[in-house]
């Protein structure tokens, strides 16, 4: 159960302000209309990118030991809580993404974000803890939930929230939680 907590907890902080919430938001105004076809898509699209990367993290633990992990772990949680200060440099998605828009809500919202996923921070923190727990099912599950519990209030209640919350609060909350698990990490081992 442990890993799934540690999961849901490390990969919601790894979303806060990221460009997947500007996608949901960008999918939620663009099909406001048709939102269970956009939360269907969003919730397949966690369950498929996460699986893999669940997967990946559990063959790659394989190949180290469980304290080398839990410092990668450590170092690569705390790397990417730092670099969450800085802005997304994909928040720029409406041009690249209106191809996507011909095929519907739900393959749109589907596609996108899985290719936002694509080697995202999330990714990277599933495929890790993954590794360092030597499971699949519950560090995936904890990404699942994690992720939805963060895009899918932003597919009914983003433009509201971020008109409320400044996007650098959202970023250090983000850092904070990131440093934290990432110190937690390296500090379990010694």
């Amino acid at each position: 159960m442990n890993e799934f907590f540690t999961t849901l907890i490390a990969v919601a902080a790894a979303e806060l302000g990221d460009k997947t919430q500007f996608i949901a938001l960008l999918l939620a105004a663009r099909y406001s209309n048709q939102r269970a076809a956009v939360v269907a898509g969003v919730v397949l699209s966690t369950i498929v990118m996460h699986g893999i990367a669940s997967s990946l993290g559990f063959v790659l633990g394989d190949f180290m030991s469980g304290s080398v992990i839990s410092f990668v772990v450590g170092i690569v949680f705390i790397i990417m809580g730092l670099a969450m200060l800085r802005p997304d440099k994909g928040d720029d998605e409406d041009s690249n993404s209106s191809k996507y828009f011909k095929y519907g809500a739900f393959v749109a919202s589907f596609l996108l974000l899985s290719l936002s996923e694509i080697a995202d921070k999330s990714q990277i923190v599933t495929m890790m803890l993954a590794a360092r727990y030597e499971t699949i099912v519950p560090v995936a599950l904890g990404a699942v939930v994690g992720m939805n519990l963060l895009l899918l209030p932003v597919v009914f209640f983003g433009a509201w929230v971020t008109n409320r919350v400044p996007m650098h609060v959202i970023r250090y909350v983000g850092c904070v939680v990131f440093v934290g698990l990432g110190l937690f990490s390296i500090l379990s081992e010694l």
